[in-house]
């Protein structure tokens, strides 16, 4: 079994409950902004324009300034609401910023590795709310470099991206591992900048593509450790 010398981890929904983050935040924002907006429609609805904006963030065809109003503008528009979305924006930013929560056994996987391999967190993200939610953490000591999309000024799965994770924690590619969930952005982008891939699928789900699943899926991160031993 491969051994490696360095650890880049995803965050959102690989060592943190973005989800639940993510509607605790929603709910506090949207409850103020859209009254009378029953809570499930105003999420289903976010959630799908939200998802559009960051495919299009990913593919180059909006910049985040742009994603960060525009789906709320969207979102107000879709509901038939007049609102001040960027107001609407820095409020949720704000509420997602002090919210972060572990998924099962990540804080005790960084604290074990971090004691022998220098970690990279990188994660397509907006800077106040990833910096603020590392800062609750308590393990953001544990990682020598924190790549964020907004402050690179490009996001995974840019090739750029992960040149800039390998330059940040100065080991090699082909001696590095790129854990995260998300099959495009983590794992495609990873392999395709010559860095082996792990895909985390907690649920144990299908493997949805592009290309050919990696070698290495777990569903707890605790397998990590296998390679780090």
């Amino acid at each position: 079994m491969k051994r490696y010398k360095g650890f880049l981890f995803d965050a959102d929904n690989t060592l943190f409950d973005y989800d639940r983050a993510e509607t605790e935040a929603l709910t506090a924002t949207l409850g103020e902004a859209l009254p009378g907006v029953p809570r499930e429609k105003a999420l289903a609805s976010y959630h799908q324009i939200n998802d559009g904006f960051w495919r299009r963030f990913e593919q180059g065809a909006v910049t985040l300034e742009e994603l960060k109003t525009g789906r709320f503008q969207a979102l107000l528009e879709s509901l038939g609401r007049d609102g001040d979305a960027a107001a609407v924006s820095s409020r949720y930013l704000a509420e997602l910023s002090q919210r972060a929560y572990f998924l099962p056994h990540a804080r005790e996987v960084i604290e074990h590795l971090s004691r022998t391999f220098p970690l990279a967190l990188v994660t397509n993200g907006i800077s106040v709310v990833q910096r603020g939610r590392m800062a609750r953490s308590g393990i953001q000591d544990r990682f020598r470099a924190l790549l964020i999309s907004e402050e690179l000024g490009f996001a995974k799965p840019d090739p750029r991206f992960f040149q800039a994770a390998v330059e940040a924690i100065a080991v090699p590619p082909g001696e590095l591992l790129c854990v995260g969930d998300n099959p495009a952005s983590d794992i495609d982008g990873a392999r395709s900048a010559g860095i082996d891939a792990c895909w985390y699928a907690p649920r144990r789900q299908p493997w949805p593509g592009p290309r050919q699943p990696p070698s290495m899926v777990i569903s707890d991160l605790r397998e990590i450790l296998d390679l780090a031993s």
